[in-house]
């Protein structure tokens, strides 16, 4: 289920695809290291910790449109606390681009930490979803290969927050 925490029609993002695919998968992303990254500033809203910010919003938002588009389901684990996942929804453009997940794991929840298959297995478990039918997106080897683990089969590597790079990525998964 999509939350609703979008406070605007999406009709500035192009649709780049018109028609739903007839297999749909499971997208994965690691939130901090692929969509998300600090800028080393703090303010009154965190006290005093490290701010994350959307890296680049607007490429963000295009690509999990496109995701969501092609009814492909997204998910989102992250290492994030409760705490400041409640706290960086009052960042508008966090709050857009968190909106179009179905479900953000986070591991202080979990007692598990990527890259431990558990966490993995928890998110499969919990969503009913076929491995298989899976593609995560992490910035760590390592995290992949947990993935890998658990029988998520498809990953893409993120380095340096390359959202082009992922979007090529999943046109070569066929996701897009």
């Amino acid at each position: 289920m999509i939350t609703s925490l979008r406070t605007e029609p999406l009709d500035s993002l192009p649709l780049v695809r018109e028609t739903v695919r007839a297999t749909s998968m499971n997208i994965i992303f690691d939130l901090c290291g692929v969509l998300f990254g600090g800028n080393g500033t703090t303010n009154a809203l965190t006290k005093g910790v490290h701010v994350i910010r959307p890296i680049d919003p607007t490429k963000t938002l295009r690509l999990l449109h496109d995701c969501s588009l092609q009814g492909h389901r997204l998910f989102a684990l992250s290492t994030w606390s409760k705490h400041f996942h409640e706290l960086i929804k009052y960042d508008p453009w966090a709050a857009r681009i968190l909106s179009y997940f179905d479900d953000i794991i986070l591991a202080t929840e979990t007692g598990f930490k990527k890259p431990d298959p558990r966490i993995f297995d928890h998110l499969l478990l919990k969503h009913y979803l076929d491995p298989r039918c899976c593609i995560f997106i992490d910035h760590k080897n390592d995290n992949l290969k947990g993935a890998a683990q658990a029988g998520i089969a498809k990953g893409i590597l993120c380095l340096n927050f390359n959202i082009t790079g992922i979007r090529e990525d999943l046109e070569l998964h066929g996701a897009l």
